[in-house]
């Protein structure tokens, strides 16, 4: 009998730049905070180029992943597998069988669809690195995105570049969904003309001129990022969080929330070795507390406490 979703499921997507900012660990800690509070929880893995969510909950191998939503047509929730974390639930990902880039429109809409169905309180996606429109539509579809990033000049530019494209492309769906991307395309084409200088001054023009029932201003203004700053090794790169909100800000006129920061460990960066197929992922106290405040922080909409920053 199909299961009926009873809960409406509050979605979580965790995405950035480039690979190797600690998107998987971020999402798997995140996903164990909510379980841990005792809310039904659903972690899936889309980062079909790296997926390696499954190591974090120690599983070797699920005959269930992903793959076959996409090749087998199977229903999500048919995928789901237990893990050793009460409460929570993965759907594992499979990074031979598929790539993101070959998905089809009708599949990525459809997978779109069956995430919102399933029953759950919370519902986290780990994203792929890269800037395909596929990974950014996924992105897009959480009640709040996270974006996780490393304190180096690359890394960040990286991320700002992911941001801006999700922007750009939330912007389009807004602007065809009411028939004025034609207009739109006309008037950054003329952008001297009408005084416009970047994106926010076309923004604005949109809002005051184009848009006589407030839908996209609405739409707009609720897209918000949080901002997550990973493998600082001393207190002065913190601070890095808060000019990346200001980078969201002076260029694209977006709200941002800088959730908080994960500090490096050289113990835990030891625990992935290359010799162990299942390695052990012991999680400092400390980090812990880092990922409570972020966790806390997200739930809240609010941002890194300053006594965070004075105590680090």
């Amino acid at each position: 009998m199909k299961q009926v979703n009873t809960k409406v499921a509050e979605i979580w997507t965790i995405g950035g730049g480039k690979g190797g900012t600690g998107k998987t660990f971020l999402s798997s800690q995140l996903a164990t905070y909510l379980a841990l509070k005792k809310k039904q929880v659903i972690l899936v893995d889309s980062d079909f180029g790296g997926a390696n969510l499954r190591y974090f909950f120690n599983i070797k191998k699920s005959e269930k992943s992903i793959k076959n939503f996409f090749i087998n047509k199977e229903p999500l929730e048919n995928l789901l597998s237990h893990t050793n974390i009460k409460n929570l639930k993965i759907i594992t990902g499979d990074r031979n069988s598929i790539s993101i880039s070959t998905i089809k429109y009708s599949q990525k809409m459809k997978f779109l669809r069956h995430i919102k169905m399933l029953n759950a309180d919370y519902i986290l996606i780990d994203l792929g690195g890269g800037l395909n429109f596929n990974t950014i539509d996924v992105f897009l579809l959480a009640d709040k995105m996270i974006v996780i990033t490393v304190p180096e000049i690359t890394a960040i530019d990286n991320l700002f570049q992911f941001v801006k494209n999700a922007y750009f492309r939330k912007l389009n769906f807004l602007l065809k969904k009411h028939k004025l991307k034609d207009a739109a395309k006309n008037i950054w084409k003329d952008r001297k003309i009408y005084g416009i200088k970047d994106v926010i001054d076309l923004t604005a023009y949109i809002k005051n001129n184009l848009d006589f029932d407030g839908s996209i201003s609405n739409k707009i203004s609720e897209f918000s990022i949080f901002i997550v700053l990973n493998k600082l090794r001393n207190p002065n790169e913190i601070n890095q969080g808060f000019s990346i909100k200001s980078l969201c800000i002076k260029y694209l006129g977006i709200s941002s929330i800088y959730a908080g920061y994960i500090g490096f460990d050289e113990n835990f960066r030891k625990n992935l070795s290359l010799s162990d197929y299942l390695p052990k992922f012991n999680i400092s106290t400390r980090i812990q507390k880092e990922i409570t405040e972020i966790a806390e922080n997200i739930i809240n909409r609010e941002q890194i406490k300053i006594s965070s920053i004075k105590n680090a």
